[in-house]
């Protein structure tokens, strides 16, 4: 005799399940792949929740997992002067080991101090693996301060748009396959980037922002981020053949 307290889930017809799936997995507020910092800390309980799910059976998973990682926002805070260890270690988010699940990543936000050897050699390749082999379709980046290390040991670089890693940074931007991008720089940012925000923001003053003699701008009575206009400054400082898109592709 068939026990009439069990709820067989798999029974429901697959858009309700999927319905079901979507409120228990995708969050509000973006979810955080790796972080440093209590800022960006979604509460314990809500992760644990996530893997118990994913924890229930095979089938659970892959109808699950797909939802998850699809429709939720992440968060990749590589604000510390180097990548954490964690990130890059056995098993972490831009390890070998973590490849296949970043490449089911659709949206991230990523935040940044600096664009380095680094990014260079690490995380820029890893988005774009995100992108050509994944399912990375929405992108943001958000550039913050120079950190106090660097400003502390060394005057700043005004040509750091021209160096190897800020020109990854801007094929990365402006790879066709991406649908939506955005970068923004926190409002303390190298004037480099001041008449690429002038031209996003129209109600900027030229008078609310000064630069001092490090070449550092600070931008008053503004907003705290302010967005780039990120073709712009492909336009200008881009160097190199542009990424072409080549037929249709679906994940």
């Amino acid at each position: 005799m068939a026990n009439s307290n069990v709820f067989r889930f798999f029974d429901l017809p697959p858009e309700l399940r999927n319905a079901i799936l979507t409120q228990l997995l995708v969050s509000d507020y973006s979810t955080v792949v790796l972080h440093n910092a209590t800022l960006f800390s979604p509460p314990l309980s809500d992760l644990t929740g996530i893997l118990s799910v994913f924890l229930v059976s095979w089938q659970m998973y892959h109808e699950a997992s797909a939802i998850f990682y699809s429709e939720s926002c992440f968060i990749l805070n590589a604000q510390s002067h180097r990548l954490p260890v964690h990130l890059t270690s056995q098993g972490g988010f831009l390890s070998d080991e973590g490849r296949d699940a970043r490449r089911r990543v659709r949206k991230l936000t990523v935040h940044l101090t600096r664009v380095g050897g680094e990014f260079e050699r690490i995380l820029g390749p890893s988005l774009t693996d995100m992108v050509l082999n994944g399912s990375l379709r929405d992108l943001r980046l958000r550039l913050g301060p120079p950190s106090w290390r660097s400003r502390a040991t060394q005057s700043l670089d005004p040509d750091m748009v021209q160096r190897p890693p800020f020109q990854a940074l801007l094929r990365l931007l402006s790879d066709p396959y991406l649908e939506k991008v955005e970068f923004l720089a926190w409002r303390v940012h190298l004037a480099v980037f001041c008449p690429f925000h002038q031209v996003k923001h129209k109600s900027i003053k030229t008078d609310s922002e000064s630069i001092d003699d490090q070449g550092l701008a600070i931008l008053r009575n503004g907003p705290d981020w302010v967005e780039l206009d990120w073709r712009a400054l492909v336009d200008v400082y881009g160097t190199g053949q542009p990424i072409l898109r080549i037929g249709e592709r679906s994940y």
